[in-house]
Order: C-alpha cells, then structure tokens, then sequence
C-alpha cells in the first residue's frame, strides 16, 4: 500500500508541475514564431497592445519583441515630446482597457541592410478593429537580427496634427482623411 501511495505522490510532483511549463513552452513557441521576421515581428508589435474592453495587456508579451533597454521616443498630437525606456511605456498599460483600443497599422515601409532594418509603419488608433479611426500617426521602428531573431531597438512615434501624414507613407488606395474616420 505504501509502495502504491508513494508511486501516486511521485507521479503528482513530476508530472503537475511539468504542465505549467508545457503551457509557458506553447506560449514561448508562438512568440519565438513572431520574431522570425520583420512582418511577423511588426505584427505581434501591434498585437500586443491591441485588444477590446477589458483587455489584458501582457507586458511580458510586449518585452519579448524587444531588445533590452529599448527606447520609445513620442511626439503626441499636441507635440509634446516624451523620451523613455519601455518599462516605463507598460506602466500606462497596466491596468484591464476601460474601452476598446486597436492600433491597426495601415501601410508599412521597410528598409533593410544585412542584420538591421528600419520600419515606417503608419496607422489608425480605433475602438475596434473595423471603426472609424480617432487618430493615425506613423511609427518608426529600428530593428537588429542576432541570436537568431529580430529585436525592437527602439520606436518613435509621431501623431498626425496640423502636419499631415506624407502620401509616401500612406496605403495607394488610401482615398482621403475623410475616408480613414480623421479630421
């Protein structure tokens, strides 16, 4: 009997235990998958914060795409200027969205030279993913490629304001600011 109780107690503080890992090991696989390239990695960079009311940001989610000590430099729509590390950008983001927030990237601009690449990404912030926009900008994202992966280095962002964003940067089916729900 004792023989039996202590397979059952061997069986249980093996095998519990190794679950949780499998699940942090599935999660892991789905985020390595989203830094093997610039696309995969420019879409989980808009994933990640992107969600209905209620969400739940992940800031290790979020830290992953990025290289240590990353730099977020923003100009807002009023034009204030805000320079951080990303660590401090999460701090915002960490409690459950009071409404819906999606920032949907619109057009996409890559430039890339051996393990480097830079990414001018523009898009629309919205409620849900097929609402009028409230505002657009264009992020400008640096990238590096080493250990076999791609990292976020750092990203600016600039709102549009009384500047409007350069056709070069907008979508070629892009019909107007009317179009895309902004002023």
């Amino acid at each position: 009997m004792r023989y039996l109780i202590y397979k059952k107690l061997k069986f249980t503080l093996l095998f519990i235990p190794l679950g949780f890992p499998l699940i942090s090991l599935a999660e892991g696989a789905s985020l390595q998958k989203s830094v093997q390239s610039i696309d995969s990695i420019i879409n989980a960079y808009y994933s990640v914060i992107s969600g209905s009311k209620g969400f739940k940001y992940n800031p290790d989610s979020d830290q992953f795409l990025h290289a240590p000590n990353a730099i977020i430099t923003r100009f807002n729509e009023t034009g204030e200027f805000q320079r951080h590390m990303l660590s401090e950008e999460q701090k915002s983001l960490e409690q459950p969205y009071a409404e819906g927030f999606y920032e949907v990237e619109t057009n996409r601009v890559v430039e890339r030279y051996g393990n480097l690449a830079h990414v001018w990404s523009t898009y629309e912030m919205r409620e849900s993913p097929d609402s009028k926009a409230f505002m657009r900008g264009i992020n400008s994202i640096s990238l590096y490629f080493k250990d076999n992966r791609w990292w976020i280095a750092s990203w600016g962002t600039q709102y549009e304001g009384k500047e409007k964003i350069p056709a070069k940067y907008l979508p070629e089916n892009h019909l107007s600011n009317k179009a895309s729900g902004t002023p």
